[in-house]
């Protein structure tokens, strides 16, 4: 027992010998208390209580308070943490609120009451609880017992906010701030109700409150509720864009976001972000995992998830104390108040096709009718705001009016000229998309919700939907003549579309007739009681012109939507219904009418497919960071195939090199995927030459498929390549012809071209459609040009200077176009990069020319439940096999540990990445080199060095780029790397050529003292040759400087350069050498020698002497701040 306890206590001792530094914000186990905090939060209830729907006079599974509180008090018994936020537009939207209460004053409101009973922490006002104007809003603040929040709206009168900007609330031992933010768009919409309050962008008050929060009130954390949506839509400079909060407050760690009923839960830029569909469908939870250093609290995990509440039983303690207002409401809506001789809103003749916005119907008449007769007006206008609206046949009770007009509006009267008139008319015509040829639907714009398209009576009008928005509305008369631009009109319409036009500019008078208090419910209502039974009158005083919607297989086509076999497809957030016209060419070019509905209508039309990927630089396998993998490709494509047989698979270029799994077998194996995908033309880009012009020939002579290049000539001027290759499909000939990119000359190494000329990509392009003309019916050129405007030549140069090319199937410049670009009738396509899109190009041929022509991108979201393809998976296990043997290859060794981890790299120099540094700045010649420590993933140990550890320690794909930069950017560069030290950033320069001291004690930006290059003083205004990876050249890791400055020149990929290099020079000098200065003040001689005992790491022995352990590591030359020993003496330096 006595041997074997000296051989345990041996092994512990040397177990303690070696400490690791960790970063300064993590202490040991012992001394960290953990806490969750969970938030709960709700958004758009719009008046929902109960689980019923009044409209329907039934039982909704899907909404209501009751279902929410259920789930409240089940997430408060798991966790006791918990607080309960509501995110605006909650005193509106149901019978119960609008009609009932809301109007009352002298009425408790029950949202207030309920919410109050369910124990709410606090609540954002939206933009629904202005609809009632402010006395309500001082009402619910004085009967909440709840902060109501709005930090950017202030009165105009002093300055001072309007509600409370924010609450500091402790929970669990943690302080927490709540900011509350609400759409500044709120003059647009209730404009007279607010004339004395200022809504500011959000972004800025956010970012404002922030810091009081922090800096004041001393909260550990911030969390937001804004009632916007994550994309703005109506302000001038995106003050209403809830993105520009995240991304411009970082402080925020969650947010709860509403207004556009959207479903988000996910984390963005660091901040977990959250959003739920209305009326209380869904419950969004946030839970923060908080760790405690010192006084202080951090983050270390955040979740967001959506609880959904169907199927979640209501609770039945809630109901029971909101019984009052619910059965009020019921007694209410009971009792009928007209009758109907028939449906005000006929039958669709397509299923998903709301008629009340394609032609006139009862049901707007009514409105209309309604608004005329109580206004004294002209003219009136009125919208659908839900496209089922209907009054049915029989008796009319409340809950009908509430269908037809579910918004609170007033109604509001003002005199317009004609030309107000005319504008007002162009703007809600809007609505609808442009006629194309071989639609058989009409259509309605995606980006306008239905509540914004009017409709009028009082006038005879026509809108053209062939002409664009803006120039639609035609034969517009008023008593049989047509209106004048200065004539005057009374015209009739809600307060909220007074408030908009105004906002806008359309209007300029103030009204003459205003109905507040009183809705314009009540007065449909009011109308339907004096008439006592209404029928159901159209007057057809408007039609939609322009569309011929006769085509010979429209009625196949509406019988496939109305069996279910079509869908007609909404806008992403579901909220505008038919954003798109059925066309007869695009369905067939996607093969969704049958060959024999074709062949029985004599239709002859070929569809044919180019599906097309660029510039994936060998991402074969699906990543975080890359695409979608071409497993999936393959699968998607056969899945095309079915549909469409008629189909061509190309490629831009791009392709070859990228990845250790294409570099190791120079190309080969990509190649060998690209022949069991089976694709049929490809066009080599500039990094395609990477292996070389004779190598890049061998791989076009192993491909199942040409690489075609039409531009690119050998010394003798014969083609290096061949030029072109013809494909048909069903009788159809496709000429493919390849346009290189002349940057190849100086994008890859030069001896990889030396010898080839690059020819003017026009006069090649013109040469070719002169070639193939009468050979092909379709001409595609298929083109490494790219977008990017600082290129001489691009694909868009091409298109606009030679007619007859059809397609351009592009790359290089990592453009994505998720609809191509049309420029004159050439459409130009690109899927951006690294296979996170494969594009799809669908053309109808008929009567020998192109009929249609439409393009798309299958997305890497798109292809999340894609199953992969298990041939190209075996391929690529297969390849991966072979590549494990070369990684195991030895390339040179090293007598030291090359310091590669994440707390080094990222906070000072280190001898791997001077060598990384070093090796770029060999390779390109350039006079500086600067790399980021975030790309450098791993250390090397002592001993051999395999090409497997270089691709552990640059794993990325990089490749060398150098760029013409002035030398005050150089500087920017500098100072955004050091701008967290001694805090760790991915940025952290690593050098070569140069040398910079910076003072961490200055504020960031202002922390570089001294730059020389080449041993000289940097010069700001002179323009130098800086080489660096891909990734920041393209303005990674927030290297913002780098984005736009010209691009000279590019090399193989980093891995490969570095193999390279240590080939060559071996790793003898790779040592810190000085290049990184942390600025000392001069130095007393040492006070204190520290002897280092067991367990002890070099951040906590600076900390006992207010030091950073790069100081002590500087000052000691420890060549491995890794390794410290016991006994060990550490010499302390002091001011």
């Amino acid at each position: 027992m006595l041997k074997n306890s000296k051989k345990l206590s041996l092994f512990l001792a040397i177990i303690m010998v070696i400490s690791i530094i960790v970063p300064l914000n993590l202490v040991s186990a012992e001394e960290t208390e953990t806490v969750k905090i969970t938030v709960l939060g709700t958004t758009d209830i719009h008046g929902n209580i109960y689980d019923w729907s009044y409209e329907d006079g039934a039982e909704d599974d899907d909404v209501g308070l009751a279902k929410v509180y259920t789930i409240v008090k089940q997430v408060r018994k798991e966790n006791p943490n918990t607080l309960l936020l509501d995110n605006g537009d909650t005193i509106q939207g149901t019978v119960l609120t609008d009609d009932l209460y809301n109007l009352n004053l002298d009425k408790p409101n029950p949202m207030m009451d309920v919410m109050n009973f369910m124990g709410y922490d606090a609540m954002t006002l939206g933009n629904h609880e202005f609809n009632f104007g402010l006395d309500l809003i001082h009402k619910m603040v004085k009967e909440a017992n709840f902060p109501i929040l709005s930090a950017n709206i202030y009165n105009k009168e002093d300055g001072s906010n309007f509600v409370k900007p924010y609450l500091v609330k402790e929970i669990g031992g943690v302080k927490v701030g709540i900011i509350g933010l609400t759409t500044p768009n709120i003059p647009q919409w209730d404009g007279p109700k607010v004339t004395s309050l200022e809504f500011k962008p959000m972004a800025e008050e956010a970012k404002k409150y922030a810091k009081i929060l922090k800096e004041e009130e001393n909260v550990d954390i911030i969390i937001a509720t804004a009632h916007a949506g994550l994309e703005g839509r109506h302000h001038p400079t995106g003050g209403d864009a809830v993105k520009n909060v995240i991304n411009e407050v970082p402080e925020i760690e969650a947010i709860l976001i509403g207004h556009d009923h959207m479903e988000i839960a996910e984390i963005m830029n660091g901040t977990a972000v959250g959003a739920a569909d209305d009326k209380g469908h869904q419950v969004v939870r946030f839970d923060l995992t908080l760790k405690k250093s010192g006084d202080s609290w951090t983050v270390v995990d955040k979740k967001v998830e959506l609880i959904e509440t169907k199927g979640v039983e209501a609770s039945l303690e809630l109901k029971d104390y909101a019984k009052k207002y619910h059965e009020s409401t019921l007694e209410f809506l009971k009792d009928p108040i007209g009758t109907s001789t028939g449906d005000f809103h006929p039958k669709a003749e397509i299923e998903g096709i709301p008629e009340a916005q394609v032609r006139d119907t009862a049901v707007i008449d009514l409105i209309n009718n309604v608004q005329l007769k109580y206004t004294g007006a002209d003219i009136s206008a009125a919208a659908l705001f839900k496209s089922s609206s209907n009054i049915e046949k029989g008796d009319v009770t409340y809950k009908d009016i509430f269908d037809i007009y579910k918004y609170p509006n007033t109604l509001y009267a003002v005199e317009v000229t004609g030309k107000e008139l005319k504008d007002y008319m162009e703007w809600s015509a809007a609505y609808f998309n442009t006629y194309k040829p071989g639609d058989v639907t009409i259509s309605f714009n995606p980006e306008i919700r239905g509540y914004n398209y009017d409709m009028f009576a009082g006038v005879e009008y026509k809108i053209d939907i062939s002409k664009p928005a803006g120039q639609r509305i035609v034969d517009l008369k008023f008593n049989g003549k047509a209106v004048k631009d200065d004539q005057v009109f009374k015209l009739a319409i809600n307060n909220y579309r007074y408030g908009g036009l105004k906002s806008l500019g359309i209007i300029s008078n103030e009204p003459y007739f205003k109905s507040d208090p009183v809705s314009l419910r009540s007065y449909i209502a009011e109308y339907i009681k004096e008439k006592g039974t209404i029928e159901p009158e159209v007057d057809n005083n408007w039609e939609i012109v322009g569309a011929d919607l006769n085509h010979p297989l429209r009625d196949e086509i509406i019988d496939m939507v109305n069996s279910g076999k079509l869908k007609i497809p909404t806008s992403k957030d579901g909220r505008t219904p038919n954003v798109r016209s059925l066309n007869v060419y695009e369905l067939i070019a996607e093969g969704k009418i049958p060959q024999e509905i074709l062949e029985e209508n004599n239709i002859k039309a070929t569809p044919i497919t180019i599906a097309h990927t660029n510039d994936t630089h060998a991402r074969v396998e699906e990543g975080k960071y890359a695409g979608m993998g071409f497993a999936k490709i393959a699968t998607k494509v056969k899945e095309l195939k079915k549909k469409t047989p008629n189909l061509l698979l190309l490629d831009a270029g791009d392709t070859l090199h990228g990845q250790t799994i294409a570099s190791l077998s120079r190309g080969e194996s990509i190649i060998e995927i690209l022949n069991s995908i089976g694709y049929d033309a490809m066009v080599p880009g500039n990094h395609d030459f990477n292996y070389g012009q004779e190598r890049l020939t061998e791989l076009s002579n192993k491909a199942k498929f040409p690489i075609v290049a039409a531009n690119i000539e050998k010394e003798d001027g014969s083609k290096f390549l061949k030029p072109y290759t013809i494909k048909e499909l069903n009788g159809v000939k496709v000429g493919i012809f390849g346009l290189a990119t002349p940057e190849t000359t100086y994008k890859t190494h030069p001896n990889n071209v030396k010898g080839l000329k690059f020819t003017d990509p026009v006069k090649a392009a013109e040469e070719m459609v002169q070639e193939l003309k009468d050979k092909v019916d379709i001409v595609v050129a298929l083109s490494h040009l790219g977008l990017d405007k600082s290129s001489k030549y691009t694909s868009e140069l091409v298109a606009s200077k030679v007619d007859g090319i059809d397609i351009i199937v592009d790359g290089h410049s990592h453009t994505s176009l998720p609809n191509g670009k049309l420029v004159n009738d050439t459409l130009i396509v690109q899927t951006g990069e690294y296979d996170k899109n494969l594009g799809i190009v669908n053309l109808v041929y008929e009567d020998g020319k192109i009929v249609y022509k439409s393009a798309k991108l299958f997305t890497k979201a798109d292809a999340k439940d894609l199953e992969e393809d298990k041939d190209i998976l075996s391929v690529v296990t297969s390849i991966k096999e072979e590549n494990n043997k070369i990684l195991s290859v030895v390339i040179g060794e090293t007598n030291k540990k090359l310091i590669g981890e994440r707390q080094f790299v990222r906070t000072g120099e280190t001898n791997l990445g001077n060598l990384i540094a070093d090796a770029m700045l060999e390779v390109s010649g350039a006079d500086v080199a600067l790399t980021n420590g975030g790309g450098i993933r791993a250390s090397i140990e002592p001993g051999k060095i395999t090409k497997g550890d270089i691709i552990t320690v640059l794993p990325f794909g990089n490749y060398v780029v150098v760029k013409e930069m002035k030398g005050s950017d150089i500087i920017a560069a500098l100072e955004h790397g050091i701008s967290a030290y001694p805090e760790t950033l991915g940025a952290f320069p690593h050098v070569a050529g140069m040398e910079f001291v910076f003072d961490p004690s200055k504020e960031a930006g202002n922390r570089i003292v001294e730059v020389k290059i080449d041993g000289k003083p940097i010069n700001p205004d002179k323009t130098y040759k800086v080489a660096t990876n891909d990734f920041l050249a393209a303005g990674g890791d927030n290297y913002t400087m780098f984005k736009d400055d010209k691009i000279v020149a590019e090399y193989p990929g980093l891995d490969e350069v570095v193999m390279n290099y240590i080939k060559k020079y071996g790793t003898e000098g790779a040592k810190i050498d000085g290049r990184v200065k942390v600025y000392e003040e001069e130095t007393k001689p040492v006070t204190e020698i520290y002897i280092v005992r067991p367990n002890d790491v070099l951040w906590k022995i600076a900390n006992k002497f207010g030091l950073t352990w790069q100081k002590i590591a500087n000052f000691n030359k420890l060549e491995n701040p890794n390794l410290i020993f016991p006994g060990q003496k550490i010499l302390i330096p002091v001011k």
